[in-house]
């Protein structure tokens, strides 16, 4: 189990949360969350990505954070603790991804009961509410050239492979996806990155977030 905080539990909590969470296995292109469900539990990835999105008239997604391993859905903890329905969509952004879930009355009594829990959830909360400020910031002061170099940046794993098409790197910036390939194809003769099916390896993101981006 790869919950943050569980070592620093009592043995008692730690025990019922070990026996209590449940293990969701998920792949790329499923949604797993829908806006207005009620959800059963806070949800801890732990393994690949997720994208929490909400859909404009046309239905086109405009994203409001990625989750990555070892992050919480801050979106799921308000729906716990405030007793309310999920807000937005949520769907599997990597190939493969294992979601932890936390049942909502054993969230609600380690958050009440458990120093460790309160301090994790004020903590996720805090740096949530900043990365949501800055993508704010990013859309009213930046061009849309170096909001596409910081979605890159931002979106990056490990390996520096987005498994990721040029329309659906448009649907997330809501602009056109002949705009995102023109700037990615300069991108790739600056050497930035390398282009491919479904595929854009950052080469250098020290120097794509040298480029004024926000990351």
């Amino acid at each position: 189990m790869q919950i943050p905080f569980i070592q620093q539990l009592s043995v008692a909590s730690r025990q019922q949360l070990v026996s209590e969470v449940q293990s969701i296995a998920v792949k790329r292109g499923q949604t797993i969350i829908q806006k207005g469900q009620a959800v059963a539990g806070a949800y801890f990835v732990a393994e690949g990505s997720l994208r929490i999105y909400a859909l404009d008239h046309n239905g086109n997604e405009k994203p409001i954070y990625q989750l990555i391993a070892g992050e919480i859905c801050v979106f799921s903890i308000n729906c716990v603790l405030g007793k309310v329905r999920y807000p937005a969509w949520v769907g599997v952004e990597s190939d493969t991804a294992l979601v932890q879930a936390i049942p909502a009355p054993l969230f609600r009594r380690l958050y009440e009961t458990e120093t460790a829990a309160r301090d994790y959830v004020f903590n996720s909360l805090s740096q949530q509410m900043f990365d949501l400020m800055s993508q704010i910031e990013e859309v009213s002061t930046q061009d849309l050239d170096s909001r596409i170099n910081s979605f890159l940046v931002r979106a990056c794993p490990e390996d520096g492979v987005l498994k990721i098409s040029h329309q659906e790197i448009a649907e997330r910036l809501g602009t056109a996806r002949e705009v995102v390939s023109r700037h990615l194809k300069s991108l790739e003769q600056q050497g930035l990155l390398k282009l491919g099916r479904m595929r854009v390896e950052l080469l250098d993101p020290e120097a794509l977030a040298a480029q004024g981006v926000l990351v």
